[in-house]
């Protein structure tokens, strides 16, 4: 695995890095979830430190860590810029440092904190044309967002910052469509995608894959040419749900694909020579306890559990 130096957003250096830093790293719901009593969920209500809460699954990046862009704006989106220091306003001012949000699919985990961010829309959205006609043709409240919200095709470079410097391209990856919208319209390509993230100063690449129902050969590519990747680590085990509610589905029908067992996502990410991290764990998710003998298993690959908070220089 290729080493990617910690580093804060505020050190400096000579050398053009693009800067990386989790704002959200739990699945839908955060942790602990309001209205779940499971063992984690209690545990992290409780002030447990080895199960610490986590919000909703965002990445912000940065060419030089003054201006930011996301990928997604979580339900938490407040919470978690108000944590982070370099996406605050200039004292007396509403000049918030952020260009662009893209959006990878319409799941609310990923699209309700676009309101909340709705005041002064000094940032621009870009998705799908699928995604953005999906929100805005069935969600009237997303129509004041339509001024600042652009559409990309699949595989089409964007500029993420206003120097041109880093460069996003979404790729289709297996998926579903979020219960919400299931009965409004079929599946597409344009509906589930990762991001490609790339600095043009120096050809490093990051991928961004939150939601993912199977690795397939298309899938893995996009990861063996990147040097950074953060993978769906939604569930550690197929049928995790079912354990806990008798009937549940399993993680392939909620469109991800589990960490281990005969299709699991660990043999594949541990050989790939970018740096790794699984993020979006579901509340039931044995490695939100970084003291879990499945936690271990995971970090002994050299694979990595991201957390809020997490910043990386690449």
């Amino acid at each position: 695995m290729l080493p990617v130096a910690m580093s804060s957003p505020s050190s400096t250096s000579s050398a053009p890095t693009l800067r990386v830093r989790v704002l959200g790293s739990a699945a839908g719901g955060g942790l602990p979830q309001w209205n779940c009593g499971c063992p984690q969920c209690a545990r992290a209500r409780a002030g447990d430190p080895d199960v610490p809460s986590r919000s909703q699954p965002s990445l912000a990046v940065s060419a030089d860590g003054r201006r930011w862009s996301l990928v997604n704006a979580s339900p938490d989106v407040r919470d978690q810029l108000a944590r982070f220091p370099a996406l605050h306003p200039r004292p007396g001012t509403r000049d918030v440092p952020l260009d662009t949000i893209v959006v990878t699919n319409p799941d609310l985990d990923h699209v309700l904190g676009l309101l909340i961010l709705r005041e002064a829309l000094p940032h621009r959205i870009v998705s799908t044309a699928f995604v953005r006609d999906l929100l805005l043709d069935h969600n009237a409240v997303y129509r004041l967002l339509e001024p600042a919200w652009g559409v990309t095709r699949l595989d089409q470079p964007i500029d993420l910052d206003r120097e041109g410097q880093i460069e996003a391209r979404l790729f289709p990856i297996p998926g579903k469509l979020p219960t919400w919208a299931s009965g409004l319209a079929a599946n597409r390509p344009e509906a589930t995608t990762g991001v490609r993230i790339t600095d043009r100063r120096t050809g490093r690449r990051l991928v961004y894959a939150p939601g993912v129902q199977s690795l397939e050969a298309a899938t893995l590519a996009e990861f063996e040419a990147a040097d950074l990747v953060f993978s769906d680590g939604t569930f550690f085990r197929a049928d995790e749900l079912e354990r806990l509610r008798p009937g549940a589905p399993d993680a392939f029908a909620m469109g991800h694909a589990p960490i281990t067992g005969a299709r699991g996502t660990l043999p594949q990410l541990a050989g790939l020579r970018a740096r790794v991290f699984y993020t979006h764990l579901n509340n039931t998710n044995p490695l939100l306890d970084a003291a879990s003998e499945e936690a271990a298993v995971v970090t002994r690959t050299g694979v990595g559990i991201a957390n809020d908070g997490l910043e990386l220089a690449l």
